[in-house]
């Protein structure tokens, strides 16, 4: 996946264009201290390497826990109409920054290089160094697990800011998952990234974890991993944001990340000057298109949900509007012989029930998409009424006069023969109707007392084709999506949000009865999926 910036620089851009000079067009000048880098002049390669090595390795050790998030006050704070956020590069969720350190369930200290790539886990420089240590979304960090950075073939997992998924070819190191982070924050995580191979690369690495590195190279990288982060250093230039976290490092840590400071540094060490020696006072910003051959103005995002391999069913949410009588669920995450699919039945003991249910799939953003298919792998031995009833479904968070309907339904023309269970593939679905709106896509189980058959899905793939049209339409009101909350049978919401069922009715947001709302209002980012007991 070469970009997903049209899906997600949105995020926190959107923040960014309201917070006075966040991120300023041309980056101001690091503030490193004079002479600071003055004994890295006139080398090149793995001299060179070293060299930063010295003048950035001995530095303050922070003791981890607490004190990394007072350490975090200096560095990764974003003001937003006066109130101070936890700056998190992992998601676009917002919490506030208050008097103690935020609740683990919602927030982590993230290791961006994971601390299982290392031995020894009393590695304490290594563990502490808040070059590469972040506040997380306590969900994304889980998820990114402890992959290796890469770029997606097809997604497994996302949540807009992060994505997880299987790698494009070459990538991955022979892990079978990768992480990305969306473009705004590729260059922070591989300035990060070189910093921590070179500062540590005379300590021991984990063989088992060496997906990136190769520690008989006496520049760390693989070929495939070096390539990648000089490309997302390239591509994404330092901002105003690092060069103050930088500023806080030096604050709290007493050392500085020098591809920071010295941008050149990486083709000095890795890139096509490694042969050449650097000037510190001749320091140039890489070329971001290096390559002089045209590209394609568009990129293909691949999504891949509720596949063969996976253990669970990830983000998919269950909506139940009628549950069989003599059971508790329709949909369940079955495994047979090793591979994983979505179930769905209501029929119980010998005997078929009414049900009808809804699961439905994380929310997309349909933004600058020109083309959008879809297609799954379902199957169905007993096919009574299942091929009539059971139905595709999109659902259309942005609810407006000009808005395709809510929820379309999209009677599934190909099925296996009956009598036996052989996955077959669907046909291809034209979602484009959509482009420029925030969906969901889904499957709808219904059943009747004479005919409850069970459908068995999974492989659900989305193929959407974006121009990366840059940010001319980012929205610059403030995103108050975080002030919607749940009391009791109510939902709270900012004032101007409408609250609607998952009928596309309207409702007020009191006295509401049990199920799945959805919350929208022209500031929010994206509509906000919420779960009333």
């Amino acid at each position: 996946m070469n970009s997903y910036k049209a899906q997600t620089l949105k995020h926190f851009m959107g923040i960014s264009l309201m917070t006075a000079a966040i991120m300023a067009a041309t980056p101001a000048l690091a503030s490193y201290p004079e002479g600071y880098y003055d004994s890295l002049n006139g080398k090149c390669g793995v001299e060179l390497m070293h060299a930063v090595r010295a003048v950035a390795k001995d530095h303050k050790v922070i003791s981890y826990g607490n004190d990394t998030w007072e350490a975090f006050r200096s560095t990764d704070i974003i003001n937003i109409n006066g109130t101070d956020y936890w700056w998190d590069m992992y998601s676009d969720e917002k919490v506030k920054v208050g008097s103690s350190k935020p609740d683990n369930k919602i927030m982590n200290i993230e290791h961006s290089v994971a601390q299982s790539w290392w031995k020894g886990s009393s590695d304490s420089p290594r563990k502490n160094d808040i070059v590469h240590l972040n506040p997380s979304n306590s969900n994304a960090n889980n998820r990114k697990s402890n992959y290796p950075l890469g770029e997606i073939d097809d997604v497994t997992w996302e949540n807009g800011v992060t994505f997880v998924g299987h790698p494009k070819s070459g990538q991955g190191g022979g892990n079978n998952y990768v992480y990305e982070p969306c473009d705004e924050y590729k260059g922070d995580f591989a300035r990060a990234f070189m910093y921590m191979f070179t500062i540590y690369s005379d300590l021991n690495w984990n063989s088992a974890c060496d997906w990136m590195f190769d520690t008989s190279k006496p520049l760390m990288f693989k070929d495939w991993a070096r390539n990648l982060l000089l490309k997302w250093h390239a591509a994404d230039q330092v901002s105003d944001k690092e060069l103050k976290r930088n500023d806080g490092i030096y604050k709290e840590q007493h050392n500085r990340n020098p591809f920071i400071d010295l941008p050149a540094l990486a083709d000095h060490i890795w890139g096509s000057k490694a042969n050449e020696p650097f000037k510190v006072d001749d320091n140039y910003v890489p070329d971001p298109n290096p390559n002089p051959n045209p590209t394609d103005p568009t990129t293909i995002n691949k999504y891949l949900w509720l596949s063969e391999n996976d253990s669970d069913m990830g983000e998919w949410e269950v909506d139940d509007r009628t549950l069989p009588s003599a059971g508790k669920f329709v949909w369940q995450w079955k495994e047979y012989q090793g591979l994983h699919y979505l179930n769905a039945s209501a029929h119980i003991n010998g005997t078929p029930y009414e049900a009808l249910s809804y699961i439905w799939s994380p929310i997309v953003s349909m933004k600058d998409v020109s083309s959008a298919k879809l297609t799954f792998d379902h199957a169905a031995k007993f096919q009574t009424n299942c091929k009539e009833l059971c139905k595709l479904v999109v659902m259309n968070h942005d609810v407006n006069a000009n808005a395709p309907e809510y929820i379309k339904e999209y009677s599934i023309n190909t099925w296996q023969s009956p009598g036996k269970w052989t996955f077959t593939t669907s046909e291809e679905f034209d979602l484009s109707e959509y482009t420029g709106h925030n969906i969901s896509v889904g499957f709808k189980y219904e059943s009747t007392p004479t005919g409850a058959d069970t459908w068995e899905i999974r492989n659900v793939r989305l193929d959407l084709v974006r121009d990366q049209s840059g940010v001319n339409s980012l929205p610059q009101e403030f995103d108050d999506s975080d002030l919607v909350e749940v009391w009791g049978n109510n939902i709270l919401a900012p004032e101007g949000a409408r609250i609607f069922d998952l009928n596309g009715r309207e409702v007020n947001g009191e006295n509401l009865t049990p199920g799945l709302y959805i919350v929208t209002k022209q500031s929010f980012q994206k509509a906000i999926k919420v779960l009333v007991k």
